[in-house]
């Protein structure tokens, strides 16, 4: 495992590869998995088994004989697939010289596919461009879709959006070609998406930055649940009244501002810390291993989709995001105590 804010591999590696970084530059011949995480990941030349990556920026070349599942903020894939593709982020490329040799599965805010898909295409998206071939059946969902004249699908097309798809009947379809008007607002979808892939990037850092207390938090709330939602609460609700109390009465307008802002900061470290629990007991569930840094990122990013489309559920969704906030933030904060206690004077 290497983590560092730059992490560099070269040559041959004949095992599996864990890296975790604010940059990660892989350019090597890898014998197994490449599972990464980090604010700008490059990864090249050949990987003899699955690709794992998260980041904020991700760009993938050379070849990669299995499976490749990646998320991040702008995604660029230039390689040679030799299985299926499943790919989140804001902006994704599949360029004309990248290929999948099975299924691809991709969801963005902007989607190019130039490339060749051997299997089936779905994408899911606020804009949605198609201008490569694929050998297999094509589904379309977004806000804007354009099939432009160079796209090739053997098989049949399913495009859905709102407003209507612009298809360039210059493109050759095998099959049938068929459209669904759409109610969703992808814009809102976007939107969620981005916001995931914004905490996605801030767990990472938090936890590169902060990886022992970030760890020991999660052991508090296994340790004493109660106390870390008690406290959470309390915090979430007198904090506020405590900040407005120093604005009008007491202290002065840039106190009560300076509270309100470490307030907001502590929201977001509680939420995360929430993250990984939730993170570390769906790999206890599913007994994953989580004893490295990139298999723990990797977990926590899982996690973080996942309650994007739990808190889509009304009412119930928005209470559990709030109450996996409360774990986090109260035992965040005791925590801290132990963090900041001064040494027991020696005899």
């Amino acid at each position: 495992m290497d983590a560092a804010d730059s992490v560099t591999a070269r040559g041959s590696i004949d095992d599996d590869y864990y890296a975790a970084g604010g940059t990660v530059d892989i350019d090597a011949d890898v014998a197994g998995d490449v599972i990464v995480a980090g604010g700008e990941l490059y990864i090249g030349h050949r990987v003899a088994g699955d690709v794992i990556a998260a980041g904020g920026t991700l760009k993938i070349r050379g070849i990669v004989e299995d499976d490749v599942r990646v998320t991040g903020g702008e995604l660029v894939i230039d390689a040679s697939i030799g299985d299926d593709l499943a790919a989140s982020g804001g902006s994704i490329t599949l360029s004309p010289a990248a290929t999948v040799g099975g299924n691809a599965w991709i969801a963005g805010g902007e989607v190019l596919v130039a490339g060749t898909v051997a299997g089936s295409l779905k994408v899911v998206g606020g804009d949605i461009r198609l201008s490569g071939r694929v050998r297999g059946d094509v589904e379309l969902e977004g806000g804007d879709i354009q099939i432009l004249e160079s796209a090739r699908i053997d098989g049949n097309l399913l495009f859905r959006g709102r407003p209507p798809a612009t298809t360039n009947f210059d493109a050759q379809v095998g099959g049938q070609i068929s459209y669904e008007a759409a109610e969703s607002d992808y814009d809102d979808h976007g939107f969620g998406l981005f916001f995931s892939i914004t905490l996605v990037v801030a767990s990472i850092l938090f936890y590169l930055l902060f990886p022992h207390y970030t760890v020991a938090s999660v052991r508090r709330i296994r340790a004493d649940p109660f106390t870390s939602l008690g406290l959470g609460f309390i915090f979430v609700v007198a904090t506020p009244v405590a900040a407005l109390f120093a604005m009008i009465i007491v202290l002065g307008l840039w106190v009560g501002l300076s509270v309100l802002a470490l307030y907001c900061v502590a929201l977001l470290c509680g939420f995360l810390i929430g993250c990984f629990f939730l993170a570390d007991r769906g790999a206890a569930l599913f007994r994953q291993d989580l004893s490295s840094r990139a298999r723990r990122l990797i977990s926590v990013t899982v996690t973080i989709f996942v309650l994007g489309l739990v808190q889509t559920i009304p009412l119930l969704g928005g209470l559990l995001l709030f109450i996996l906030l409360l774990f986090g933030l109260g035992a965040g904060l005791v925590q801290l105590r132990y963090v900041y206690r001064p040494p027991a004077a020696s005899s």
